[in-house]
């Protein structure tokens, strides 16, 4: 073996030998004469060089990779290549690079040649030879090409070099004379697949009929010839790219040929073996049809339905995915790009807005906008106005900066630094000293000691009035849907009614059984009382009230019955996680109707009872805790405050859910769900069959907004009526005299322009744009009725503007339905199914665009099996929190609160333009006593400022924020402890009129207000201004707030979340002149604290969502602005997701009102952990506590907060964060790549495909 092995030593070095030996003797030939060679040595060439050939054609990959590994050996043949110009040594030195660098083109060997300008040599030949100063067989031109197409991927100049020497042509021409030979025709067609990677080489050979000679060879190739055909193709791909080109591939005809070549590879390629063939013909089509003139070749050659009929063949194979995404991309290019179809961009209803010196609005520049004739001439002179609700906040998306295609460009005119803060005198500000009674006042007016006090539980949902009121047994309204139980022997119940005409009757009150038909009697109090201890007592009037009830309503209600002769309906198991409930009163006998006219007519509430086993239960939690400040809803309430609201839209009726105050199931966790593979993609299919099949489609207009403003013309005005809600006489009865769904959106908060049936179970539905706006299509609620049970009815939203939505990450959009309701289950759920997002055919009118020409809508789409025929059921985008339900728990709240612990005021901050009020909230601690002491120290609480709902289609804000009031209002010791630290000053809604009228982003005005915190206009943007006044008058107080919270909602983006203002982090170099900047490390990063400590606290808080970066775009935002301006270190916005969580215990589950709420109570709690931090810039104006007077006697020693674990509960937050809040934060990962994510104040517009 020892032998051998020598042996084989031994070869390989006499045949590196011999290879050194033919080098050095090649070396010495060309060192003789450097410029011409005489004939001797060229004889000795041709030997040299065909003995080299012959060593290297016999050596293993060792003689090869050691020839290239001497520098010498390379240089030596190049130069042969650059002086001698004799065919055979030529032939000779190209064969012996072409073994050098072997069949399976070695990177190294090839990168070797290159960098040794082995390819700049090769060019310089052909160029010679193109020019005729040498001739060359046609043999040595191909071995050029065959290294060419061997080393040529490792130039990243290849295609330059090409173009300088003149190659191009030579390649051409050598393609177009071996057509036939499938042998040559392989290495040139890689040469110049090379070649026309680079487009202005693909230009050039376009105009010398280099796209007619590629279908030649595709028609020589046949199906035999697959790898020819291949690389005609890819270069035909690459020509094609230009637009030149592909328009003269269209003009000789080329798109029916490549149709029929796909259909014929189609139907031959059974196993999928040639797939990348038939996607180079889908890759050409897809760049000729980037022309209308290609898009109409492909349409007359019948190519939509033939990759239609293709595409959906391949559906069910995953290796053609690809391929199908092509083919559709390409159907979806040649379909006509058709305008909504609704008579203008604008909003229906459009709002007169009150003159402003200071400010012209943004609607004023929309086209086709009736603008007053004073506004006409500022207009047309560029009347200042910044646009940036058009430009940048079109909700597309205000979440992440990763959405985007493009990046953003410097304005010239914009400054280098923040514009200068907004200035108000102390004349200007001494205004708001009214909202500020905890301040001003001599003395706090004494407490009603004998004022009942009213104890509540979180679910259990305890009434505040007795059973004895009425008399009644144990009901619970089904108007508020009351979880009712039993503590200590007393019985809760609670009946709603209400009289038109405001007054209430306490010698009569009515009722409502939901599920026999939603009727409304008056019953005698009194007679009942006296009933009620006589066996089986009844009501005389029954049967005259029954008979009132039409024939179809009750032979509808006996069918649903299980018993005529049963007084009360069970019903068995558990729908959703709620408590089983029946209806109380009898089925037949007990009917009750709608008594309408009259100086007697009243509207009264439904009820329903408990089962006896289920009353448990009902609270959803062992631990409830009665001291919290959670009621239930009142509709009769509901219904007389909604009188009092002002909206710009006619409304017909209360929305059920609204009225009788629907929540997320209690207690229930909805999981996102996992969509399906190819769901999106089947879809699409459906959309583009629908435009194959044109005379297919029914486009049926069941509802449309515009015609019912333009049939009501003057007399369409959102004027104060008593509005009731029929839904309960609705459900159960079909229209037998139409098959169409029946659609209605005109009630608050309401947001539905049109809806189009264009297939028996599909609807294209439209979105009403912000009032005096164009855009901002994204909240949804609406009424659909008339369904059947048990069919997939589906829905298309058409005009969606983001560029990508959680819908296609799992969220589902939000459904309650009535009979549901009757029935027990009074909740939103989440429904639909094949829920995806897209982008569709309908084109963007460039006013919405900012000018930008070219952009579509994206259709959001689901698919929603109703499961009773004739319900009435209410779809939303997220659950509705709407102005009316604001001011009903503001009522509530006014009557429940303890005064003798809290101290709570609820003023009237300004009027909107609309006409609405706008709260403003104060909660603290009362005073310990009267003395002069105690006011003070009342009053050297820090501030906490809070606000919500800028944004009316965030009504995940206003759930966090009713949770923040719950628990500042309520008697539980985290809570008077929380009082007893701050005062909080509150505004729950900054834009009720865009709340009220359905808007999704805007107010009246049709601008953001998020984008007007910097210089607010006191006339147009009332809510802002004086919100703004507040602050400032703090500010000149020296109350500057600790912390500035905005809860706003995120749609593109899972888990709540925060962004806080870094001024390391700013967009403003070396941003240290900043108000907020004091040079104390710690102080100038205090602002991470409060997100680590949520992050610690809230399950459904994120930290590694939260950054703090202070954008230029951002410099007119609540939190920059109260971050700059007015010196609030903590100012934030907290961002809620319409979607859910994708860490922690909720993770992969829908996020519902119980966590939204909840996230409102731990923020409360959390300020007592910020509040104990050291070296907390505030500790100066912490009051001294005295922790057992913060225990409050109504709360057991287990809910008592132990200060002394306030530095342990913080020591959680710091080691899930990972660092110590004492050291300088670094970047985190998740910050770094979040750097330039943007949150739902800003909204870019840019396309995503």
């Amino acid at each position: 073996m020892s032998g051998s092995s020598s042996s084989e030593m031994s070869d390989k070095l006499m045949e590196r030998n011999r290879l050194g030996y033919w080098i050095n003797h090649i070396s010495k030939l060309l060192n003789r004469n450097l410029k011409k060679v005489s004939v001797e040595d060229l004889q000795q060439l041709k030997h040299a060089t065909s003995k080299l050939f012959q060593l290297v054609q016999q050596g293993d990959k060792t003689v090869k990779d050691n020839f290239t590994k001497q520098q010498a050996a390379v240089d030596t043949l190049i130069a042969v290549l650059q002086i001698v110009t004799c065919d055979q040594i030529v032939s000779n030195v190209i064969n012996i690079f072409i073994e050098v660098v072997g069949k399976t083109q070695p990177t190294k060997r090839a990168s070797v040649l290159v960098n040794h300008g082995l390819t700049t040599v090769l060019f310089q030949i052909m160029k010679l030879a193109h020019t005729g100063d040498i001739t060359l067989p046609d043999d040595v031109l191909i071995a050029i090409h065959i290294l060419l197409s061997k080393v040529g991927h490792k130039d990243r100049k290849f295609a330059v070099k090409a173009r300088l020497h003149q190659s191009l042509m030579l390649t051409l021409n050598m393609v177009k004379s071996n057509s036939h030979n499938f042998r040559n025709l392989q290495p040139l067609l890689s040469v110049l697949k090379m070649y026309t990677n680079n487009s202005v080489n693909a230009s050039y050979l376009g105009k010398h009929n280099s796209i007619n000679i590629m279908f030649k060879i595709i028609s020589a190739c046949g199906r035999r010839h697959t790898v020819d055909l291949k690389l005609a193709l890819e270069n035909l791909n690459n020509m094609t790219k230009s637009k030149s080109n592909s328009a003269r591939l269209v003009g000789m005809g080329g798109v029916p040929q490549l149709l029929a070549l796909h259909a014929d590879w189609q139907a031959m390629d059974i196993k999928h073996r040639f797939l990348l063939i038939r996607k180079s013909v889908l890759n050409i089509l897809k760049n000729i049809t980037n022309l209308k003139s290609g898009q109409k070749a492909l349409q007359e050659a019948g190519g939509i339905q033939i990759l239609y009929e293709n595409a959906l063949e391949a559906s069910d194979c995953r290796d053609m995915e690809s391929m199908i995404l092509l083919a559709t991309v390409i159907m979806r290019k040649c379909f006509p790009r058709n305008k909504l179809p609704i008579m203008s961009t604008l909003n229906p209803v459009l709002f007169p807005l009150p003159q402003s010196p200071s400010h012209t609005p943004e609607c004023y520049f929309l086209p086709n906008f009736p603008v007053p004739v004073n506004e006409s001439q500022s207009r047309a002179n560029g009347t200042d106005s910044d646009h940036s609700s058009l430009d940048d906040d079109d909700d597309i998306d205000s979440d992440d900066e990763r959405f985007r295609t493009d990046q953003d460009e410097p304005y010239d005119d914009q400054p280098e630094g923040p514009e200068p803060a907004e200035k108000r005198t102390p004349e200007d500000l001494r205004m708001y000293e009214t909202f500020f009674p905890e301040l001003h006042e001599e003395s706090i007016p004494s407490v009603c000691l004998d004022r009942p006090v009213i104890r509540r539980s979180v679910s259990g949902f305890l009434t505040s009035r007795s059973s004895e009121l009425y008399g009644m047994k144990h009901v619970a309204s089904d108007a508020t849907l009351y979880d009712l139980h039993k503590r200590s022997g007393r019985e809760f119940s609670t009946l709603c009614d209400l009289e038109l005409k405001g007054k209430v009757d306490e010698k009569s009150v009515s009722a409502i059984n939901l599920k026999t038909g939603s009727s409304v009697i008056s019953l005698d109090l009194i007679g009942i009382r006296q009933q009620q201890h006589q066996p089986g007592g009844q009501n005389p009037s029954t049967s005259t009230r029954r008979s009132l009830l039409p024939a179809a309503a009750r032979a509808s209600k006996q069918r649903r019955r299980p018993s005529q002769s049963s007084q009360q309906l069970s019903r068995d198991g558990r729908r959703n996680g709620n408590s089983s409930r029946r209806l109380s009163g009898t089925r037949a006998e007990d009917s009750s109707v709608l008594m309408e006219g009259g100086n007697g007519s009243s509207i009264t509430f439904p009820s329903i009872e408990f089962e006896e086993g289920d009353q448990a239960a009902s609270l959803g939690s062992d631990d409830a805790d009665e001291d919290f400040c959670e009621f239930s809803h009142d509709a009769q309430l509901y219904c007389q405050t909604a009188a009092d609201t002002h909206s710009v839209h006619r409304f017909q009726k209360l929305a059920f859910p609204d009225l009788y105050g629907a929540k997320g199931p209690s207690k229930l966790v909805e999981s996102l769900v996992s969509r399906k593979f190819g769901v999106q993609r089947a879809k699409i299919f459906e959309d583009i069959d629908r435009m194959i099949h044109l005379d297919q489609l029914r486009d049926k207009v069941v509802y449309d907004l515009d015609i019912v403003v333009s049939d009501a013309g003057d007399k369409y005005t959102g004027s104060k009526s008593n509005l009731l809600n029929r839904d309960e006489l609705r459900v159960g009865y079909i229209d037998s005299q139409s098959d169409s769904l029946k659609f209605n959106a005109q009630f608050e908060c309401g947001n539905l322009r049109k809806a189009i049936q264009v297939r028996r179970f599909e609807y294209d539905l439209i979105l009403s744009p912000d009032i005096n706006s164009n855009h901002h299509h994204q909240w949804f609620y609406f009424e659909v009725s008339n369904m059947v049970a048990d069919q997939p009815y589906r829905f298309n939203i058409v005009n969606c503007e983001k560029l990508n939505s959680q819908f296609n990450y799992g969220m589902q959009p939000l459904m309650m339905s009535v009979m549901d309701a009757i029935e027990g289950n009074p909740c939103w759920v989440r429904a639909g199914t094949d829920v995806c997002y897209y982008k569709n055919h309908f084109i963007r009118n460039a006013n919405t665009t900012g000018g930008v020409k070219g952009k579509s809508y994206y259709t959001a789409t689901f698919t929603i099996t109703f499961k009773n025929s004739g319900d009435v059921c209410y779809i939303s985008y997220h659950y509705p929190y709407s102005y009316t339900a604001l001011k009903t728990h503001l009522k509530q709240w006014e009557k429940m609160y303890d005064p003798n612990l809290i101290y709570y005021r609820n003023q009237n901050l300004c009027l909107t333009l609309g006409g609405n009020s706008v709260p403003v909230l104060t909660i603290t601690a009362q005073p310990r006593g009267s003395d002069k002491e105690s006011l003070e120290e009342m009053r050297s609480r820090p501030y906490i400022f809070l606000s919500a709902r800028v944004h009316p289609g965030e009504s995940n804000a206003s759930w966090i924020m009713k949770g923040t009031i719950d628990f500042l209002l309520s008697r539980k010791p985290q809570a008077q402890l929380v009082r007893e630290m701050y005062i909080f000053k509150i505004v729950p809604m900054l834009n009720p009129d865009g709340v009220l009228n359905g808007n999704h982003r805007s107010s009246l005005v049709g601008e953001d207000l998020n984008r007007r915190w910097g210089k607010p206009c006191r006339i147009l943007h009332p809510t802002i201004y004086h919100t703004k006044g507040l602050l400032l008058y703090l500010n000149m107080v020296n109350k500057t707030p600790m912390v500035f919270c905005d809860y706003h909602g995120h749609s593109r983006r899972k888990n709540i979340f925060m962004y806080g203002c870094a001024p390391n982090q700013s967009w403003i170099p070396n941003d240290t002149h900043n108000p907020c900047c004091t040079g104390n490390k710690f102080s100038d990063l205090s602002f991470k604290l409060l997100p680590r400590l949520l992050n610690a606290t809230c399950p459904s808080f994120s930290l590694k969502n939260c950054n703090y970066i202070v954008e230029k775009a951002k410099e007119s935002t609540a939190r920059v602005v109260v971050w700059r301006q007015l010196s609030v270190v903590r100012s934030y916005t907290m961002e809620s997701s319409y979607c859910g969580c994708d860490e922690g215990k909720y993770k992969d589950a829908h996020i519902n009102t119980d966590m939204l709420e909840e996230m409102g109570h731990t923020f409360c709690e959390t300020l007592i952990k910020l509040a104990r931090q050291k070296g907390s810039s505030y500790d100066q104006q912490m009051p001294s506590l005295d922790v057992d007077s913060t225990a409050i006697t109504s709360g057991g020693a287990s809910s008592e907060i132990e200060l002394d674990d306030v530095e342990e509960i913080s020591s959680l937050s710091l080691q899930k964060a990972g660092r110590e809040l004492i050291t300088e934060y670094p970047a985190t990962e998740s910050e770094d790549e979040d750097r330039d994510d943007e949150e739902e104040e800003f909204d870019d517009d840019e396309d995503y495909e």
